[in-house]
């Protein structure tokens, strides 16, 4: 009886000895290690999405980069084409020696000026901009497809025309008609040199047109796109007879 009495007052004693102060320290400091993780991981969090919209605002920039470079593309190949016609093919447009008097020009590299594909991702996004995409494509193909037949037309040019009118004396007086001058050339040359001028003269129409289409149609994706209508809006006030009705 008296162990169990002394047990009860060791217990009640060592109980009643508990100091507040301390429990209250130990309180605080679980509190303070909760608020330093909670601070910690907020902490973390937002460091994570500044990092997300500072990419996201770079990739931005990079697209819209991208975007205006397009169209100062767009605008270097217009203005070959446009400047080509002038020069080349306007002044002789209705003279029925064209063939001959359309000169050889030098050869053009058909690898400048052209689309860098890889920066197009922006327009992988959406269906439209999967289209334009693909129009961007098919009429700089018809860019470059004329640039070639322009270079193969100046080779004939000067390879097969010109030694044949060297040949033959043209331009001192003895040819008289295009009919005999025909003959001098002979049906291969004559009619590859006609066929050729015929086809460059329509190529660049062709080429100016679908270039326009696109530039029209890519602006507008891009104004819509970013939000903005910092976007170059070039035109050709003459086109020289690249355009049907406009000058």
């Amino acid at each position: 009886m008296s162990a169990t009495t002394n047990l009860a007052t060791a217990v009640a004693a060592s109980t009643t000895s508990i100091n507040p102060l301390a429990v209250a320290s130990s309180t605080d400091a679980w509190e303070k290690a909760l608020f330093t993780l909670l601070g910690t991981f907020i902490g973390a969090m937002l460091a994570f999405f500044t990092q997300i919209v500072l990419r996201r605002r770079e990739e931005r920039k990079a697209e819209q980069l991208a975007a205006h470079r397009i169209l100062f593309c767009l605008f270097q190949q217009m203005n070959t084409i446009v400047l080509f016609q002038r020069e080349n093919i306007a002044p002789r447009k209705n003279s029925p020696a064209q063939f001959i008097e359309i000169p050889a020009t030098l050869e053009f590299d058909l690898s400048t000026n052209l689309f860098e594909f890889e920066s197009f991702g922006f327009l992988l996004k959406s269906s439209e901009g999967r289209r334009i995409m693909h129009d961007l494509y098919l009429a700089q193909e018809c860019y470059v497809a004329t640039l070639r037949a322009i270079n193969d037309r100046s080779r004939m040019h000067r390879e097969l025309l010109q030694p044949k009118l060297s040949e033959s004396g043209f331009g001192t007086g003895n040819l008289a008609s295009l009919q005999e001058l025909a003959k001098v050339l002979g049906p291969l040359i004559h009619g590859t040199m006609v066929n050729s001028t015929a086809q460059i003269i329509l190529q660049l129409q062709y080429a100016f047109e679908k270039l326009i289409a696109a530039k029209l149609d890519f602006r507008a994706f891009a104004v819509s796109y970013f939000k903005t209508t910092d976007f170059t809006e070039f035109e050709f006030p003459e086109t020289y007879g690249l355009v049907i009705g406009k000058k």
